[in-house]
């Protein structure tokens, strides 16, 4: 299969454009700030640069106030001054392709091949399958009766039921 780029959009290009420049422009802020307080903090470490004049003067805003400024500098700088390139550069494809045709991509359709798939697909949450209902309680089976009581034999006299003062001491 064959494709032509004839044109890009101008609107797509300046959305896409400006976020991911806004991105790669905070994080290249972040570096450039961590670059800069760190070689602020080793010139002033190191009594500063002969005929430098000092790090810290009345003129000069905080450096921390810088550090903490120069990712959002850079993010918004970036994004405007690359989105207005990236636009140039687009509306100069677009001449170009409107003369002598756009850039060619061939592509291929790519076939999957099954790999063994099991014939049914696994349950999802929304397909419930049917669950078994369990059977109902059975009651429990009472115990079994004590065996019968044997009598005694007739040479044994049962005991009193009252227990004698005597035995008792």
């Amino acid at each position: 299969m064959k494709f032509e780029l004839k044109s890009i959009g101008y609107w797509p290009l300046i959305k896409v454009s400006f976020l991911i420049n806004l991105i790669v422009g905070f994080i290249g802020g972040l570096f450039f700030a961590l670059f800069m307080g760190l070689m602020f903090s080793l010139i002033d470490q190191f009594g500063g640069m002969p005929g430098m004049p000092p790090m810290y003067t009345e003129e000069m805003a905080p450096i921390g106030v810088m550090l903490v400024l120069y990712p959002f500098m850079f993010a918004i700088g970036g994004a405007v001054f690359y989105t207005i390139f990236f636009l140039i550069i687009a509306f100069i494809y677009n001449l170009i392709a409107k003369l002598v045709g756009g850039l060619e991509f061939t592509l291929k359709e790519v076939q999957l091949q099954p790999v063994g798939y099991p014939t049914q697909p696994p349950p999802m949450y929304a397909q419930a399958q049917p669950q078994q209902t369990p059977p109902p309680p059975t009651r429990p089976t009472p115990p079994p009766p004590p065996p019968p009581v044997e009598p005694l034999p007739p040479d044994v006299t049962p005991p009193d039921d009252k227990p004698d003062d005597k035995e008792r001491l």
